[in-house]
This record gives structure tokens, C-alpha cells and sequence, in this order.
């Protein structure tokens, strides 16, 4: 399924909504492991064997086998001493999000709920090996994805294919063509080649430079079409206005730089401001309706492998293991 021995000892890269753990646990152990509130993870061992048990279901996860599981769950795991395992944490109201946009309805009725024994094989074996050569991609310099707008498609691509390979409440109801028309995924559109090409140059105007201020007027003169014109292509092929568009963009930003940053050294006017959002308290309406939360929570997060004890893991950001000899 790859080339696992690539990987390093241990490891954790955070994005936006997702976070890609690797550990071992360094001998046979028996660890509680509680994954939290709004967390959605994947446990997938590399190589050996574990015994989980939640909610009074057992589970044997092998090289073929993994569990998935919902945030305040509490289980317990028994690991061989010969244990690598990944660990994959997405924020459970992004992967709502993501899954009422491709819903023909749009809004969820009840929380996305997946099943928790996966089989890696078939279509989910496809997906593991993606999940395999990301965290390859993450630990290698140069790699294409420490630009931002790559690893953001690449954490969209490890989002919505869980929610076609694995079991879930809304799988039959799930529509084949994804609705893609928000901020940040136009270039995921299977129709972004078919799109005009001063659309497309608007699209990466606003994304290059986000903190601009982006009329409509100014946007359509610098890619030499009308304004009519474009606030037409905007809503027919990206279902939004060229102004909600910029804004959602600017959103998006700001929450990976706060997600990012350290609640001692930043602060949410700060890091809204350097995105052109200068009346704070617009911006803090519009970001807990895009997120559903204020962004001061987002600035307060620290994420961590919190499914299995650190003590026992080694897990470290790729900065503190680059800096060891």
C-alpha cells in the first residue's frame, strides 16, 4: 500500500481541518485514548496488530484494518510491540460542511456518523495510499505542498474521498458530482479547465492576494471583461458573487492563520486586519457563520495526537524533530 519504511519515526503535521499523525509506541502497551470533542479519527496500523475496544465493541486492527472514530469517545487499546500506526484527525464540522455541499439538499438533518471498522481494501485502499504519499509529501523539503493553495486541495482531497470510500449514514444519499462553489475550491471543479479563461484570472487574482481590496470594477478591468460580465461568470459557474467570493477567500486565510499562530504572540484584529477585515465586528459575524465558532477558539487551539498518550508516542512537530542532531 506504499512505501511505508520511507516514513519518519514520528511525527504530526497540522492543516486547516486536518491533522496527519504517525507514532510508535516503542513496546507492547495497553493505553486509554480518548479523541476529542468535534474530532473525527482514522487509526490505521502500518505494521503489527492492535485491540481496541469502544463502547463495548472490540476491534482487531491489522495492516488491512482500521477504526474510525467519532470525538468523546473513550476506548482502550492493547498494541503489539511491533506497533506503527497513523493516526488521521479531521475537525468533525468540516467534514459536515464539505459533506452538505455535496448533498442535493444542502443542510444536514443529523450528524454525520461513519461506521467504525474500515476494510483498506478496494476503493479504501486507493484512499490510504493517498493518505500515505501526503505525509510523504509533508516530510519532504520543497514539496509542493508547503504552498498553502496545494495543501489545501490536497486536505479537500483526503476529506471527500473518506466520505465516498467509507460507510456513513448519509452514503445512499450522497450525489455522485460534488457542488463545488466556495472559496478556495474552484480549482477543484472537474469543469476549471471549461471555465473562462478571465474567470480563472479573477479566481487567481483574489487568491494571490487576498488582503487587496477587490472591487468588482477594478477585478473586471484588470482581466478586460465588463463587471456585468463577470459577476455573470462568478454566479454561474462558482454559484456565488465576485464580493462573497473575495470575503470567503479572506476567511479562509485568516482562519489558517489562527489556527496556526500562537495565541501568545498573535491576536485574531491582528491577523483579521492583515487580511483587509478592519471592522472587527463584521468579521466576527461572518467567521462564526462560515465556521460555527468565534475565532478567538480557533486562536486558542494547540492540536495534538491526542489519541494515543504522547508519552508513549514520541510525537513531535516536524520543527522540534528537524532540530535534533
Amino acid at each position: 500500500m506504499g512505501d511505508s519504511e520511507s516514513l519518519p519515526r514520528a511525527h504530526r503535521y497540522q492543516m486547516p481541518d486536518v491533522m496527519f499523525g504517525y507514532v510508535e509506541l516503542g513496546g507492547e502497551a495497553f493505553v486509554s485514548c480518548r479523541v476529542p470533542e468535534g474530532v473525527q479519527a482514522v487509526l490505521a496500523p502500518l505494521s503489527g496488530i492492535a485491540e481496541l475496544e469502544v463502547d463495548a465493541e472490540q476491534f482487531g486492527l491489522t495492516r488491512n484494518r482500521a477504526v474510525v472514530l467519532g470525538g468523546s469517545v473513550d476506548s482502550s487499546m492493547r498494541a503489539s510491540a511491533d506497533c506503527r500506526m497513523l493516526v488521521l484527525q479531521f475537525r468533525h464540522p468540516a467534514l459536515e460542511t464539505f459533506l452538505s455541499r455535496r448533498l442535493t439538499e444542502g443542510a444536514l438533518g443529523d450528524p454525520l456518523r461513519f461506521e467504525r471498522l474500515m476494510d483498506i481494501r478496494g476503493h479504501a485502499a486507493s484512499w490510504f495510499r493517498a493518505w500515505l504519499f501526503l505525509i510523504q509529501e509533508l516530510d519532504t523539503p520543497g514539496s509542493i505542498l508547503e504552498d498553502p493553495r496545494h495543501a489545501r486541495r490536497a486536505e479537500f482531497l483526503i476529506m471527500d474521498t473518506l466520505l465516498d470510500v467509507q460507510p456513513h449514514n448519509y452514503a445512499e444519499v450522497l450525489t455522485e458530482s460534488s457542488e463545488v462553489s466556495v472559496a478556495g475550491q474552484a480549482w477543484a471543479d472537474p469543469r476549471w479547465a471549461t471555465f473562462p479563461r478571465y474567470l480563472r484570472e479573477a479566481v487567481e487574482i483574489i487568491e494571490r492576494n487576498p488582503e487587496d481590496d477587490h472591487k468588482t470594477k477594478t477585478l473586471a478591468a484588470r482581466v478586460s471583461i465588463s463587471p456585468r460580465m463577470l459577476q455573470i461568470a462568478f454566479k454561474e459557474y462558482l454559484g456565488t458573487t465576485p464580493g462573497k467570493f473575495h470575503r470567503d477567500v479572506r476567511l479562509e486565510r485568516v482562519r489558517e492563520a489562527l489556527l496556526e499562530a500562537s495565541a501568545g504572540n498573535a491576536t485574531v484584529d491582528r491577523i483579521a486586519r492583515s487580511f483587509g477585515f478592519n471592522h472587527y465586528g463584521y468579521f466576527g459575524g461572518v467567521y462564526r457563520e462560515k465556521y460555527g465558532e468565534s475565532p478567538r477558539r480557533a486562536l486558542r487551539m494547540n492540536p495534538g495526537v491526542e489519541t494515543i498518550p504522547q508519552q508513549r508516542t514520541g510525537v513531535a512537530d516536524r520543527s522540534e524533530r528537524q532540530a535534533k542532531p
